[in-house]
């Protein structure tokens, strides 16, 4: 298990890299330790991550950036995946540790509850059983961050070794959606799988939370976001918006502020013009986040 340390004046955060023979379902571990004298914001976009945070100390609370409503206040969360993104805001006091799994790694160790979180943020606890608070217990108590983490190898390899599998079909049809960023048409899924369109979002929905069309929209975005913040990348938007399997920039501008509730420009301009040193992405490989100003009320 690869393990390192980040830590400043303020935050202190440290990655863990789970054992090897997780890595398929088990992307990385992330510890925190947060003691600031105000607010900390973060835009949490749509990814293909099953998260599941678990707090020593604080809590959080979450609102849809889309449709905001009233937020909810969580201490450990279970978080599958979402459409649209989340502000996630805390009071400056945060201790706890997250960690971050494939949808397959997600059905497996948890079953048919993965599927259920689709689109939803719940308490880990109530969720995902006694057993978890169990384990949260025992990475409270425990000295370091690495030896956190070996906890955590211990608790996924038993989970993970009798766990429920996806269907293949449903496996093959991801694949091929990962493969392409999301431009397969469903068509082609339904046609692959030999299921009817019906049949086939059913599965989908069950084993990882969102229809196929909702899936290959959150990667569509995710390929969208890896090339605006590339520094190596100079496409035009017209090219950028073509590739990414949107008619046309408007259209790719629509759909980004629908799902992430701002433009992308905004979203760049709120990743550049941040002062943390805490890092911006909390899932290695993927873009997730923006950190926000204080919500002025």
């Amino acid at each position: 298990m690869a393990q390192d340390t980040l830590q400043t004046a303020g935050p202190t955060m440290a990655l863990g890299l789970p054992a090897t023979p997780l890595r398929r379902y088990v992307l990385d571990y992330r510890g925190y330790r947060m003691s600031l004298d105000r607010p900390r914001r973060r835009l949490e976009v749509p990814t293909d991550v099953v998260t599941v945070a678990l707090a020593f100390e604080g809590t959080m609370r979450l609102t849809d950036a889309v449709s905001p409503a009233p937020g909810i206040s969580f201490g450990s969360i279970a978080a599958g995946l979402r459409r649209t993104a989340t502000i996630a805001e805390h009071a400056g006091v945060l201790h706890g540790l997250a960690v971050s799994l494939t949808p397959q790694g997600a059905f497996r160790a948890f079953g048919p509850v993965a599927g259920e979180l689709g689109g939803q943020w719940a308490d880990a606890g109530e969720v995902l059983g006694p057993r978890l608070g169990r384990l949260a217990a025992r990475l409270a108590d425990a000295p370091t961050w690495p030896a956190r983490f070996a906890l955590l190898d211990d608790h996924f390899t038993a989970l993970l070794a009798d766990g429920p599998a996806w269907e293949p079909d449903v496996a093959w049809a991801w694949h091929q959606l990962r493969r392409s960023w999301g431009l397969v048409p469903v068509g082609a899924l339904v046609e692959g799988t030999g299921w009817s369109r019906r049949r086939l979002e059913q599965r989908f929905r069950e084993q990882l939370g969102l229809a196929p069309k909702q899936a290959a929209g959150i990667l569509r975005l995710q390929r969208t976001l890896r090339l605006l913040t590339a520094p190596d990348e100079r496409l035009a938007r017209a090219d950028l918006a073509a590739l990414c399997g949107y008619y046309d920039q408007s259209h790719l501008h629509r759909t980004f502020r629908g799902m992430v509730g701002c433009s992308p420009r905004e979203f760049l301009a709120s990743r550049r013009s941040a002062t943390t040193l805490e890092p911006a992405d909390r899932v290695i490989g993927r873009i997730t986040s923006a950190v926000l100003d204080a919500d002025p009320s």
